[in-house]
């Protein structure tokens, strides 16, 4: 590209500098010959006053006087044929028209003669004759012809130099980006663009980076959830892990029905587009006292004081599936379970607070060190994952909550799912 532009400018170029070039060159060299014979026009006038006097001296001082005279180019032809001054022969034939009365120039091997008629009595003429040489006709004309073509070459350069930074600027950002491409084709997720160069490529440049971006945010995406979704399964397995120990078969049953329903839920959330828009609610109140009810069983079998109460009664809507809700509490009640004694009581809550609602899981657990911490991303005091209380934030997030570490009234840890209240389905 860069050279293409390059060979475009110069035949411009030099099209046009010959267009304006030539013709200047023609136009310095007649004036060079029109001011020329304009000086001998001129030295001609200064002696014709003193042509008609007779006394052939003043007439030679005359002559003497002016630049052709000096040079010995000058001449006065009387009518009686007596020559003064230059002594070169003319031209009879063209001292024949002069004496007629008419003034003209004619070219010959050396130059240009000029002829002046001055009229001495009713019939008799002087002829005024100035060589002109060649070199005077073209005095001054080399060196003009030579500053034309330094100008010439001087805007050829400049062209050529604002061509090639113009070409860079284009070329440049171009290379950079198809390097940048092919970086990310060849798996490099931190490869990207600078931004640069004309606006259409650096608007190329910028969504490419945005593209770069969004990949990178895809596959992050589909890792945690799969990290997220692999995590929801631990519910059920702690559950049948549970049922195996203390209950019959048809307990383990129901667990493994469950945990059936979950993989399912799994293949279908993987599937799922990742900013799928759909619009979900669920019963919060009617989703936290079913999974109250299902910790229930396991909290009485490890000796767990445990209630659920839900002010003012339901329905509580919120924008979630009721699947998702139904994880989020899992996720707070599973804490209990694992971070805190056999034995240690825990109370779940249901408020609903003007506009939002808050679903609370307290306990008399030995409380969280670090509650600043504790919702990081794989962040656990008690060496777990550290991707549960991250998957009851994402939730909260999607729903447009936030998940919250309080103090217990029982002297442990309260976690709050704080979440919008929504418009009953109508």
């Amino acid at each position: 590209m860069r050279r293409r532009l390059f060979l475009v400018t110069l035949a411009v170029t030099s099209v046009l500098v010959a267009a304006f070039a030539l013709p200047l060159a023609v136009l310095v060299r007649e004036v060079a010959r029109d001011r020329a014979i304009t000086e001998a026009e001129h030295d001609l006038a200064a002696v014709a006053l003193l042509a008609v006097d007779p006394d052939d001296t003043l007439l030679e001082a005359a002559i003497e006087r002016t630049t052709a005279g000096r040079e010995g180019r000058l001449s006065v032809v009387r009518p009686d044929g007596t020559l003064i001054g230059d002594p070169t022969p003319a031209d009879p034939d063209a001292v024949a028209l002069a004496g007629e009365g008419i003034a003209f120039s004619r070219a010959t091997q050396q130059g240009v003669d000029v002829f002046l008629p001055v009229l001495v009595g009713r019939s008799e003429v002087v002829v005024l004759r100035v060589r002109v040489p060649e070199q005077q006709l073209t005095q001054g004309v080399a060196k003009a012809w030579a500053l034309l073509g330094v100008v010439a070459s001087v805007l050829l350069v400049l062209s050529v130099v604002a061509t090639d930074q113009l070409a860079r600027s284009v070329t440049r950002p171009a290379a950079d980006l198809a390097r940048t491409s092919q970086a990310l084709a060849g798996g490099d997720a931190t490869a990207r663009a600078q931004p640069g160069g004309p606006p259409e490529i650096a608007a190329v440049a910028e969504a490419l980076n945005l593209l770069a971006d969004r990949i990178d945010e895809l596959l992050a995406a589909e890792r945690e959830r799969v990290a997220d979704l692999s995590h929801r399964l631990r519910t059920p397995l702690t559950a049948l892990r549970l049922d195996a120990e203390g209950h019959g078969a048809a307990a383990l049953i129901e667990d493994v029905d469950r945990l059936e329903a979950e993989v399912s839920e799994l293949i279908r959330a993987a599937r799922r587009p990742l900013h799928e828009a759909v619009a979900v609610r669920c019963d919060l109140a009617a989703v936290a006292a079913d999974r109250a009810a299902f910790w229930g069983a396991l909290a009485d079998d490890d000796g767990r004081a445990w209630s659920c109460t839900v002010r003012p009664p339901g329905p509580h809507f919120v924008r979630l599936a009721a699947g998702d809700a139904a994880a989020a509490v899992d996720v707070l009640l599973g804490n209990v379970f694992a971070h805190t004694p056999d034995g240690t009581p825990y109370a779940v809550t249901v408020t609903a607070e003007g506009p939002r609602v808050l679903l609370a899981v307290g306990d008399g657990g030995p409380g969280i060190a670090e509650p600043a911490t504790v919702l990081d991303r794989g962040a656990s005091e008690r060496g777990s994952t550290g991707l549960g209380l991250d998957i009851a934030a994402a939730t909260a997030r999607a729903a447009g909550g936030e998940v919250r570490v309080e103090q217990a009234s029982l002297g442990g840890a309260r976690l709050v799912l704080d979440l919008p209240l929504v418009e009953e389905p109508g």
